[in-house]
């Protein structure tokens, strides 16, 4: 078994070049990484990550997380959250107003969806 691969090859799975402080860093990876990465990703992750991000992922997270989240959550989870937040089981309350309007929207009558809206606005 041969363990050796030639530039022509690697070039086909990565892309390297210079970034702003001039210091050589890859900037394109077409293949699964198995293994580490020390440093940062300025990039989208496509596939799946399947070990612990320590750090800040500055963007959205598309899929679902099966672990722990220990930090903070800055925007908004479309989703279930399953375990608790802070050592209290998470569970989801769903205000008055919440409830009239989404029980408008299942009774699919406009009148009601649009005096609904109108008293919103005043």
């Amino acid at each position: 078994m041969n363990n050796q691969i030639t530039l022509e090859e690697i070039l086909k799975l990565v892309s390297v070049g210079k970034d702003a402080n001039g210091e050589w860093c890859i900037n394109n990876v077409v293949v699964d990484v198995k293994g580490n990465v020390w440093g940062d990703v300025c990039g989208d992750v496509e596939g799946s990550v399947k070990g612990n991000v320590v750090g800040t992922v500055w963007g959205d997270v598309k899929c679902g997380v099966g672990g722990s989240v220990k930090g903070n959550v800055v925007g908004n989870v479309v989703g279930n959250v399953n375990g608790t937040i802070k050592g209290r089981e998470w569970q989801f309350v769903e205000t008055p107003k919440e409830k009239l309007k989404r029980l408008l929207e299942e009774s699919g009558n406009p009148e009601l969806l649009e005096a609904f809206d109108k008293m919103e606005n005043n």
